[in-house]
């Protein structure tokens, strides 16, 4: 089975390639930008113009005979309506959001960390759609995403962006569940599980079930 990856970054990209080469899929990878603060940038201020752009990488991936394709990334997902697209374009299409909707019903309030609050947004909105009642409470820190691609150590990057004190906030606020909200972030999920009881939900893995 081959399968095209899309996502933000060549970092991200990589990750998702790695991901399901681990499970033994053949994975295509392609990005729409080349680093986080362009990603950002193309997805809050022209998303008419990413949507072209995931569009042409569709059509390349018609050409090398794939038909479903992986969209490793969540603020991607947010700012581009894959489900019109995989309509419009006869392609399966499968993102984090997928996830999102199957498990709304089993939490009543959400915790999300992402890339930016476009991203944080998003996911709010497909939760709610599916399940008005719940709460989502994210947080979108795009910095965060440019030091893990710099590989500056889990460690480090936890305590630099206050995180311990971000999961005390979301056991205060009673939260269910934590999502990374961005597929960068498994990068610390180690990290995370040292500062909270709270389960922290990775939606690759079932991405993954969903292929």
């Amino acid at each position: 089975m081959k399968v095209a990856v899309i996502a933000g970054t060549p970092v991200d990209t990589k990750m998702g390639v790695e991901f399901l080469s681990s499970k033994g899929v053949i994975a295509i990878g392609y990005s729409v930008s080349t680093c986080p603060e362009e990603q950002s940038k193309i997805q809050i201020l022209s998303p008419l113009d990413l949507e072209e752009k995931v569009r042409n990488i569709i059509e390349k991936t018609k050409y090398e005979m794939i038909d479903t394709i992986l969209v490793y990334c969540n603020s991607l997902s947010a700012a581009v309506d894959m489900a019109r697209l995989s309509r419009e374009e006869g392609i399966r299409i499968i993102t984090p959001f997928d996830i999102y909707k199957k498990i709304a019903f089993d939490y009543n309030s959400i915790g999300v960390i992402t890339a930016n609050n476009k991203s944080s947004a998003g996911i709010e909105k497909v939760i709610q759609s599916v399940n008005p009642s719940c709460n989502v409470i994210g947080v979108g820190i795009l910095p965060m995403v440019v030091d893990i691609e710099k590989g500056i150590s889990a460690i480090e990057i936890v305590g630099k962006f206050a995180l311990r004190s971000l999961m005390e906030f979301y056991s205060s606020a009673k939260v269910d569940v934590i999502i990374l909200g961005c597929t960068h972030f498994p990068y610390i999920y180690d990290e995370l599980r040292k500062c909270t009881s709270i389960p922290i939900l990775d939606p690759a893995e079932l991405m993954y079930k969903m292929i």
